[in-house]
Protein backbone atom coordinates (compact mmCIF):
# COMPACT_ATOMS: atom_id res chain seq x y z
CA UNK A 1 0.00 0.00 0.00
CA UNK A 2 2.85 2.38 0.84
CA UNK A 3 4.45 1.68 -2.57
CA UNK A 4 1.20 2.56 -4.36
CA UNK A 5 0.95 5.86 -2.43
CA UNK A 6 4.56 6.74 -3.25
CA UNK A 7 3.98 5.90 -6.92
CA UNK A 8 0.89 8.13 -6.98
CA UNK A 9 2.83 11.02 -5.43
CA UNK A 10 5.69 10.61 -7.92
CA UNK A 11 3.31 10.53 -10.88
CA UNK A 12 1.47 13.64 -9.65
CA UNK A 13 4.77 15.48 -9.14
CA UNK A 14 6.19 14.54 -12.54
CA UNK A 15 3.01 15.43 -14.44
CA UNK A 16 2.78 18.85 -12.79
CA UNK A 17 6.32 19.71 -13.84
CA UNK A 18 5.50 18.97 -17.48
CA UNK A 19 2.45 21.23 -17.63
CA UNK A 20 2.17 23.54 -20.59
CA UNK A 21 2.59 27.28 -20.26
CA UNK A 22 1.45 30.35 -22.10
CA UNK A 23 4.11 31.32 -24.69
CA UNK A 24 6.21 34.43 -24.22
CA UNK A 25 5.56 36.64 -27.26
CA UNK A 26 6.48 40.13 -28.44
CA UNK A 27 4.59 41.38 -31.49
CA UNK A 28 6.08 44.37 -33.31
CA UNK A 29 3.96 46.44 -35.71
CA UNK A 30 6.20 47.59 -38.58
CA UNK A 31 5.40 50.86 -40.35
CA UNK A 32 6.71 52.17 -43.67
CA UNK A 33 8.49 55.49 -44.28
CA UNK A 34 5.15 57.35 -44.23
CA UNK A 35 3.89 55.63 -41.08
CA UNK A 36 1.43 53.17 -42.65
CA UNK A 37 1.39 49.63 -41.24
CA UNK A 38 3.09 47.18 -43.61
CA UNK A 39 0.85 44.76 -45.47
CA UNK A 40 1.16 41.06 -44.74
CA UNK A 41 3.11 40.58 -48.01
CA UNK A 42 5.57 43.42 -47.27
CA UNK A 43 6.01 42.17 -43.72
CA UNK A 44 6.73 38.67 -45.01
CA UNK A 45 9.58 40.07 -47.14
CA UNK A 46 10.99 41.88 -44.07
CA UNK A 47 10.72 38.69 -42.01
CA UNK A 48 12.43 36.63 -44.72
CA UNK A 49 15.60 38.73 -44.25
CA UNK A 50 15.75 37.95 -40.51
CA UNK A 51 17.24 34.86 -38.92
CA UNK A 52 14.69 32.17 -37.91
CA UNK A 53 15.65 32.72 -34.25
CA UNK A 54 16.90 35.76 -32.39
CA UNK A 55 18.16 34.93 -28.91
CA UNK A 56 15.64 32.48 -27.47
CA UNK A 57 12.78 33.63 -29.72
CA UNK A 58 11.53 32.20 -32.96
CA UNK A 59 10.84 34.84 -35.62
CA UNK A 60 7.70 34.83 -37.75
CA UNK A 61 4.85 37.03 -38.90
CA UNK A 62 1.51 37.12 -37.15
CA UNK A 63 -1.73 39.00 -36.89
CA UNK A 64 -2.73 41.10 -33.88
CA UNK A 65 -6.26 42.19 -33.01
CA UNK A 66 -7.33 45.54 -31.54
CA UNK A 67 -10.44 46.92 -29.93
CA UNK A 68 -12.04 50.03 -31.44
CA UNK A 69 -9.82 52.35 -29.32
CA UNK A 70 -6.75 51.00 -31.25
CA UNK A 71 -4.84 50.83 -27.92
CA UNK A 72 -6.41 47.78 -26.30
CA UNK A 73 -5.60 44.45 -27.90
CA UNK A 74 -6.95 40.95 -27.60
CA UNK A 75 -4.89 37.84 -26.92
CA UNK A 76 -5.33 35.10 -29.56
CA UNK A 77 -7.14 32.92 -26.98
CA UNK A 78 -9.75 35.61 -26.38
CA UNK A 79 -13.21 35.25 -27.90
CA UNK A 80 -12.97 38.95 -28.91
CA UNK A 81 -9.86 38.30 -31.05
CA UNK A 82 -11.91 37.37 -34.14
CA UNK A 83 -14.01 40.55 -33.91
CA UNK A 84 -11.11 42.96 -33.44
CA UNK A 85 -9.38 45.10 -36.06
CA UNK A 86 -6.44 43.05 -37.42
CA UNK A 87 -2.91 44.23 -38.22
CA UNK A 88 0.10 42.27 -39.41
CA UNK A 89 3.09 42.15 -37.06
CA UNK A 90 6.54 40.64 -36.68
CA UNK A 91 6.38 38.04 -33.95
CA UNK A 92 9.15 36.99 -31.58
CA UNK A 93 7.97 33.99 -29.56
CA UNK A 94 9.17 31.26 -27.24
CA UNK A 95 6.64 28.52 -26.57
CA UNK A 96 9.28 25.94 -25.56
CA UNK A 97 10.42 27.46 -22.26
CA UNK A 98 7.79 30.23 -22.09
CA UNK A 99 10.40 32.83 -21.18
CA UNK A 100 11.87 35.40 -23.53
CA UNK A 101 14.71 37.86 -23.72
CA UNK A 102 14.41 40.04 -26.78
CA UNK A 103 17.58 42.11 -26.97
CA UNK A 104 17.95 43.75 -30.35
CA UNK A 105 16.81 43.25 -33.91
CA UNK A 106 17.92 44.94 -37.13
CA UNK A 107 15.23 45.03 -39.78
CA UNK A 108 15.66 46.03 -43.42
CA UNK A 109 13.07 47.64 -45.66
CA UNK A 110 13.56 49.41 -49.00
CA UNK A 111 17.36 49.18 -48.65
CA UNK A 112 17.30 50.90 -45.24
CA UNK A 113 18.23 49.38 -41.90
CA UNK A 114 16.60 50.12 -38.57
CA UNK A 115 18.33 48.74 -35.47
CA UNK A 116 15.86 48.22 -32.63
CA UNK A 117 16.96 47.67 -29.05
CA UNK A 118 14.01 46.11 -27.23
CA UNK A 119 15.60 44.73 -24.04
CA UNK A 120 12.33 43.04 -23.11
CA UNK A 121 12.40 40.22 -20.55
CA UNK A 122 9.37 37.98 -20.07
CA UNK A 123 9.34 35.48 -17.20
CA UNK A 124 7.09 32.44 -16.81
CA UNK A 125 4.87 34.04 -14.16
CA UNK A 126 4.57 37.50 -15.69
CA UNK A 127 1.06 38.73 -16.54
CA UNK A 128 2.05 40.90 -19.53
CA UNK A 129 3.40 37.93 -21.51
CA UNK A 130 2.34 39.16 -24.96
CA UNK A 131 3.19 42.83 -25.39
CA UNK A 132 2.48 44.50 -28.70
CA UNK A 133 4.92 47.27 -29.60
CA UNK A 134 4.11 49.94 -32.15
CA UNK A 135 6.85 51.41 -34.33
CA UNK A 136 7.81 54.79 -35.58
CA UNK A 137 7.86 55.33 -39.32
CA UNK A 138 10.65 53.28 -40.91
CA UNK A 139 13.93 55.19 -40.99
CA UNK A 140 17.66 54.58 -40.84
CA UNK A 141 19.16 54.56 -37.38
CA UNK A 142 19.28 52.92 -33.98
CA UNK A 143 16.32 53.15 -31.63
CA UNK A 144 15.93 51.99 -28.04
CA UNK A 145 12.62 51.13 -26.42
CA UNK A 146 12.18 53.01 -23.13
CA UNK A 147 9.93 51.04 -20.79
CA UNK A 148 11.30 52.55 -17.57
CA UNK A 149 7.89 53.79 -16.42
CA UNK A 150 5.67 51.44 -18.44
CA UNK A 151 2.63 50.17 -16.52
CA UNK A 152 2.97 46.58 -17.83
CA UNK A 153 -0.75 46.37 -18.54
CA UNK A 154 -1.34 43.01 -20.19
CA UNK A 155 -3.52 44.27 -23.05
CA UNK A 156 -2.39 47.85 -23.82
CA UNK A 157 -0.28 48.74 -26.85
CA UNK A 158 3.23 50.02 -26.16
CA UNK A 159 3.09 53.23 -28.23
CA UNK A 160 5.66 54.34 -30.81
CA UNK A 161 6.68 57.36 -28.75
CA UNK A 162 8.49 54.95 -26.39
CA UNK A 163 11.22 54.54 -29.05
CA UNK A 164 14.17 56.91 -28.55
CA UNK A 165 16.75 57.52 -31.27
CA UNK A 166 20.29 56.91 -30.08
CA UNK A 167 23.60 57.64 -31.80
Amino acid sequence: MLNICLLAILLATSSSSSQSCNPAVVDYIVRDERGAVLSAADLQSVSALLPKTIGDAGVDTSEVSFASDKQTYYWPESVEFQNGSKLSALEFANAATCVLHLGEVTISYHDKKMRLIFNIEISRNQKDRRPIVDSQRFQEGTFQLDLSDWSHESNKLIPADRWKKIN
